[in-house]
């Protein structure tokens, strides 16, 4: 059963809308017939009663309004921002696909100017794998003795020498780097031939073995095959020369440091010379 407070409060705001409901029409009729006039204290507290009664009706309702409003706002600029991170990430997509073409591109360039330069037959192969260990430098390409690669031929990138082949399959082919330990190419300086022996040194890296104290060597000096190890073709770029040291005085050799052509660990493409090999291959 609904309490006696619970039915005054009812019929309270029964009486009040009745009365805003007169009020009104008693108003409107009034401006129709043009005799506007004061408002008795009655009228103006109906007035009053009924403004506050359409106000607290009206408040909540508004709220509801303003609250889907910005909810449908905020939806909207949601899915935009979700539209335009996609879009931003699509083009980050292209610029790099863009910006490695171009970077391929003048690598690509870069080898085919070798290729015209040297006057012999060569195979363009890219770099599957690379050992750079304290030990060895090695790295696999992925051309072999279908294109004509064999053992002992000398692989370029950038402007020279990096390696030889020492092994070949009939698809992929393995490269000693002139980093390597067990390398050694016949080398010479370029400005004075002075010769001596390209020797890896490991760390991506070389020295210039037995040239005696005292023959001129400087630092930036670019280092050459000399021809004469029946390997190399003479005259192609090894490095240069990054320090000189005359080194302990008991020793008869200069400490000669040299920096290979191009950073030995960012190959990505090699040129194979189609030479004639001297290189023994031991059957298996």
């Amino acid at each position: 059963m609904p309490s006696q407070r619970g039915k005054t409060k009812g019929r309270l705001a029964i009486y009040l809308i009745m009365a805003s409901a007169a009020l009104i029409i008693f108003s409107y009729v009034g401006l129709r017939l043009g005799s506007i006039s004061l408002l008795s204290p009655l009228e103006s507290a109906l007035l009053d009663s009924s403004g506050y009664l359409q106000k607290a009706f009206s408040s909540p309702l508004n709220s509801i309004k303003g609250f889907w409003a910005s909810y449908v706002v905020l939806r909207e600029v949601k899915q935009e921002n979700a539209a335009l991170r996609d879009r931003i990430a699509n083009l980050q997509r292209q610029l790099n696909e863009y910006r490695e073409a171009l970077i391929a591109n003048a690598r690509y360039r870069q080898l085919l100017n070798l290729k015209k330069k040297n006057r012999f037959k060569s195979v363009v192969a890219n770099v599957v794998g690379l050992d750079l260990a304290p030990w060895s430098a090695t790295l696999t390409i992925d051309q072999g003795r279908n294109s004509g690669i064999r053992p002992g031929m000398p692989a370029m990138a950038g402007p020279g020498i990096i390696g030889k082949v020492v092994e070949s399959g009939l698809g992929f082919s393995r490269i000693m780097l002139v980093s390597d330990y067990s390398n050694a190419v016949a080398a010479m300086v370029q400005r004075n031939r002075v010769r001596g022996i390209l020797k890896g040194a490991g760390h991506g890296g070389c020295v210039l073995a037995y040239v005696e104290k005292g023959i001129d060597v400087e630092v930036g000096d670019q280092i050459i095959t000399s021809g004469t190890d029946g390997v190399f073709p003479k005259g192609f770029l090894l490095g240069k020369v990054s320090s000189v040291s005359q080194g302990p005085a008991a020793d008869l050799f200069q400490d000669i440091s040299v920096k290979p052509v191009m950073d030995l660990s960012k190959v990505e493409e090699v040129m194979v010379l189609l030479t004639r090999s001297d290189f023994l291959e031991t059957k298996k």
